[in-house]
């Protein structure tokens, strides 16, 4: 967090000062510089923690659904099995599970339902149950959740890749435009001083600061809202 934060104020600086750079407006370059630092520790910054749980709780759950399920069918017990996998645990989930101590295995494996909080697991779950009270072959009972969890991590990976690379072609494309205005400001030399002068000239450069910005925000609403892995899910039960 505490690193995040610096990154967020060197970028909020560096802005700022280019600002600065273009204009030599000092109030305007503080308030891109106090504009910027807002956006990236409020908006950007609670954005990044729900995402980077949203990916840890989705690969944590799958890994939980397919290793649970291939050693429960080779030990044939939900005790065992719980007790074999708690060990690879990650110490997000061992805090989860230290808090339920009180219950049994089977309880807290259903209790987990609320720390997951994932479609897949509630389907989990549901044959579990159905397991524990019918007995039979696990791994015929859950092969469509298998393959569920394959498609949810493929989509998930395909999701990721595609917007790696649109992040990266947007900041792309900025930095050539912001690399043009610093250029621009040495080739036109006194020019460029006559025009910095002008009244309007702040405002313009105030103007193409603020829709690199609004830009940013668009991008990052749509890359950083993971919300569509748990519609998607739902969305393909009713089929199946």
């Amino acid at each position: 967090m505490i690193k995040r934060i610096i990154i967020y104020l060197s970028i909020s600086l560096v802005f700022g000062f280019l600002f600065y750079y273009l204009t030599a407006n000092l109030i305007f370059s503080i308030a891109i510089a106090i504009i910027y630092l807002v956006f990236f520790s409020s908006f950007y910054e609670i954005k990044y923690r729900r995402y980077k749980i949203i990916i840890r709780k989705t690969r944590e759950c799958i890994q939980f659904i397919n290793n649970f399920i291939i050693t429960l069918s080779v030990n044939n017990s939900i005790n065992t099995t719980f007790q074999t996998l708690s060990s690879s645990f990650s110490n997000e989930l061992i805090e989860q599970i230290n808090s339920i101590n009180h219950l049994s295995d089977e309880e807290k494996i259903m209790y987990l339902e609320y720390y997951f909080v994932s479609p897949l697991y509630s389907v989990f779950t549901k044959l579990l149950k159905q397991y524990i009270e019918e007995g039979g072959n696990i791994i015929d009972n859950t092969h469509l959740l298998i393959f569920d969890t394959r498609i949810v991590e493929e989509d998930l990976n395909n999701f990721l890749s595609i917007s790696f690379r649109k992040v990266f072609q947007f900041g792309l494309m900025w930095a050539i435009c912001f690399i043009i205005l610093i250029i621009t400001k040495f080739a036109l030399g006194n020019y460029y001083m006559k025009i910095q002068e002008m009244e309007y000239f702040p405002f313009s450069i105030l103007i193409f600061f603020l829709l690199f910005l609004t830009c940013l925000y668009l991008l990052l609403s749509h890359f950083l809202d993971l919300r569509f892995i748990n519609e998607e899910i739902k969305n393909e039960k009713p089929e199946k």
